[in-house]
């Protein structure tokens, strides 16, 4: 079972670019506790686009796995915070389950909402919520085939049942004034357990696949890459 939410949302829409891999993250500066703070990230893994927001704004490398963090940070502490855009054609990062390639990162200062900055990897493979600490330490051991029995209870009490419930719901009016409060809590018990439905179908993914692909080696980088090249600077 994975821990606390650290997301408030997970928004999902469909897309009319078929073909696009892209994982993208926001940031805001803050300024008195001199760190990076999360605002939400962006998946959009073939025509599907992923929002997850964190309204309580924790610290980037509270969020994301190490690696990735302290790529971003390293490169975020050399950027001019008015406004710089940095990129890395060349760059690739492969971790357990996922690979991601093609990073730039961005800088931005607005009156209103200070100092901001975005990165994001143009191409990815993989399960890309594994650069989220939540789900790369729930899954970081392959799943093993006497789980299958436990995780095939665990999916139907918690996530199908109450889908089915909503389905069953909409076939038989009960979206009707009187009943509504009961649809509600249906839904909103599906929101509750959206991440838990990530982690079981990752898991079963790992138990079909073949063990080379499941047993992913160690976090690597393309270190003989080039440094990310500035792009663009504020006037």
């Amino acid at each position: 079972m994975l821990g606390g939410r650290t997301f408030e949302a997970l928004e999902t829409h469909v897309t009319a670019q078929t073909e696009t891999f892209k994982f993208t993250a926001y940031l805001g500066y803050d300024e008195e506790a001199e760190i990076w703070r999360l605002r939400s990230v962006d998946i959009t893994q073939g025509g599907i686009l992923h929002k997850l927001s964190y309204p309580e704004l924790p610290p980037l490398q509270a969020v994301l796995v190490e690696s990735i963090s302290e790529d971003v940070l390293a490169q975020l502490a050399q950027m001019n915070r008015s406004g710089e855009m940095m990129s890395n054609s060349d760059y690739v990062l492969a971790l357990p389950g996922v690979k991601f390639q093609k990073l730039r990162v961005h800088t931005n200062f607005s009156i209103a909402r200070g100092v901001e900055a975005s990165f994001w990897f143009g191409s990815f493979s993989g399960q890309p919520l594994l650069a989220l600490r939540q789900y790369a330490e729930s899954l970081v051991e392959p799943a093993v085939p006497s789980q299958v029995g436990n995780l095939a209870v665990q999916a139907l009490d918690r996530v199908v049942l109450p889908a089915l419930n909503v389905v069953a719901g909409v076939r038989s009016g009960l979206r009707r004034p009187q009943t509504v409060g009961a649809f509600e809590d249906h839904t909103g018990r599906l929101m509750q357990e959206a991440d838990s439905l990530i982690m079981y179908a990752e898991l079963v993914k790992q138990l079909i696949v073949s063990t080379e692909t499941a047993e992913a080696g160690p976090a690597t980088r393309c270190f003989d890459a080039p440094p990310l090249k500035r792009v663009g600077t504020a006037v």
